[in-house]
């Protein structure tokens, strides 16, 4: 069994993911996935974008906000716009392909899980979905 890390020790420690914009607190890791956690203050966003490869799975620990999410196009385009509100105790998954973007109508600690290849070269930047 691996180290038991604590979601709020973690949190304070969280390294700041500048392509996105947040401050990201890794937890638990194997071959097949990551899990992340992550605190957003009010009004801040998500830099949006999106995965050649693998889900994302996110949790709302606490707080509200904001999913846009929308299709890409063959040539990058953004297509399709929708959102949604989440709020604590929320689970939704993201597919692969799919751009998103989540903003925080409130304080926010949400977890996140994705492959491992979402934190390397996978992740492509998109144009805001919101303002």
């Amino acid at each position: 069994m691996s180290s038991i890390i604590n979601i709020k020790e973690a949190l304070a420690q969280a390294q700041k993911d500048n392509s996105v914009g947040i401050s990201i607190a890794p937890l638990s890791s194997g071959n097949e996935f990551c899990l992340f956690s992550t605190e957003m203050k009010e009004g801040h966003k998500v830099g949006c974008h999106y995965h050649k490869e693998g889900d994302e799975i996110y949790s709302i620990l606490s707080g509200e906000g904001i999913i846009y999410t929308a299709t890409v196009g063959d040539m990058g385009e953004v297509e399709d716009i929708c959102f949604r509100p989440v709020t604590a105790g929320d689970s939704f998954t993201v597919p692969a392909g799919v751009a998103h973007q989540l903003k925080a109508t409130s304080d926010m600690v949400l977890l996140f899980v994705c492959p491992p290849s979402h934190l390397n070269s996978d992740r492509v930047m998109m144009p805001c979905l919101t303002s």
